[in-house]
Order: structure tokens, then C-alpha cells, then sequence
């Protein structure tokens, strides 16, 4: 009793958000069978036993991790589909949601699934979000072709590559970059809406110092 309460003390200061970005970063560097808890309390610079007081195991930790992501990406889809905005303006807003989201909350990183990572409980419950996701994603791109907006094209094939570009900013993108996360999920929204837009904007909004951000290259281990 003494040493949970001394761990539960321990780990007082530890938020879901904090627990899930730094284990997220892990999962991503070290993989997922890789990673152990004794990683990922390090990482937080807190015990095992006061981590334990939060989470039950490893692969509860990488359930909620790919949850909230899944949860981030959702949440953008309503939003901009509760605007008065045309097909091309509701994609850039649910496309920079999701990528600030990723950013912020879980540091840059979408934690890819592994093979036997998740109990098949957990890897259902995914992949049946994973594919709501998708939906959304090519239900605004089909609209936004029926409406004339965007060009002609197989929103299935146009999804891929945009989710395709979405989750490789985790190789390169450093929390503690110069560029902040707003600025990136703004820029790249703009870019990838204006590739499948009839008449693009000429003016788009770029990080002042994304190509700095970019070019550090692999994924970063700066503590969150």
C-alpha cells in the first residue's frame, strides 16, 4: 500500500496527453516491440510503478495512442463539415486539424501499426476507425468533384496519396523545430487542396522555416 501511494505521488503530474505523446515518440523510434515501459518512463522521467498507476500495459498505451489520432482526425471532419464552406475550404480546415492535432498532441507522431501489436480486440477497433477516417476523406473529395470544385478523379486513389503525405511529416517534423505546428498543418493543407482544385488560390500560406524543419531529416528525440 505504501509503495503504490508512494508511486501514485510519483506520477501525479503526469496527464494522458503528456503519457501518450511521449510514448508515441517511443513507439515511433524504437518500435513497438522494441520499446519496453522502462523506455517509456524514462522518457517521462518518472518509475515504472508510477506509470503502471496510470496505464495497465504496453499495448493499452499504443490502443490509445493510434485512438486519439484516429479521435484528432474525426474531430476535424465535423468541424469543417458544420461550416457554410465550399468542398475545397472544408478539406483544408478537417486536413490542417488533423496535422496540428498529430503535432501537438501526440509531438508529430502517428504510431504505424505493427504485426501482432494490438490484441485483435483493440486491432478491430482500429481498423474499423481507420476506415471511418477514410470514408470522411473520400465522401469530401467525391463531393467536392460533383460540385466542380476539384478535378476529376478516383477519391479512393486521391485519399491514399494524401493521407500518403500527411503521415510522413512524423519523419522529419521536430517539436522543437522553428516552424510551429499551425504554420505546418496550414501550409500543408494548402498544398495538397490546391493540387486537386480546379481553380487554386494563388496565394498560399508556407512556414517561414519549414525547409530548415525538413531538412534535419529523421524522426527527433526531443523529450515533450
Amino acid at each position: 500500500m505504501r509503495k503504490r501511494k508512494a508511486a501514485a505521488r510519483a506520477g501525479a503530474h503526469l496527464t494522458r496527453e503528456r503519457i501518450l505523446a511521449v510514448s508515441a515518440r517511443v513507439f515511433n523510434r524504437r518500435g513497438y516491440h522494441g520499446t519496453t515501459l522502462d523506455d517509456i518512463a524514462r522518457a517521462l522521467s518518472v518509475t515504472k510503478a508510477a506509470l503502471y498507476y496510470h496505464v495497465k500495459n504496453k499495448e493499452e498505451l499504443l490502443f490509445q495512442c493510434h485512438q486519439l489520432a484516429l479521435d484528432i482526425g474525426m474531430e476535424g471532419f465535423h468541424r469543417a463539415r458544420g461550416q457554410p464552406a465550399p468542398p475545397d475550404e472544408q478539406l483544408r480546415m478537417a486536413l490542417s486539424h488533423y496535422i496540428e492535432g498529430m503535432a501537438d498532441q501526440l509531438t508529430g507522431t502517428v504510431v504505424l501499426l505493427e504485426q501482432g501489436a494490438l490484441s485483435p480486440r483493440h486491432h478491430r477497433q482500429i481498423v474499423r476507425g481507420r476506415d471511418e477516417y477514410e470514408q470522411a476523406l473520400r465522401t469530401l473529395i467525391a463531393g467536392g468533384v460533383a460540385a466542380g470544385v476539384f478535378v476529376p478523379c478516383d477519391p479512393k486513389l486521391v485519399g491514399f496519396a494524401i493521407l500518403g503525405a500527411v503521415h510522413w511529416i512524423p519523419k522529419w517534423y521536430n517539436p522543437a523545430g522553428p516552424s510551429p505546428a499551425r504554420e505546418i498543418a496550414e501550409a500543408f493543407a494548402a498544398y495538397l487542396v490546391r493540387g486537386l482544385t480546379k481553380q487554386p488560390s494563388p496565394d498560399l500560406p508556407a512556414p517561414r522555416r519549414a525547409a530548415a524543419t525538413a531538412e534535419r531529416g529523421a524522426p527527433h528525440d526531443t523529450a515533450a
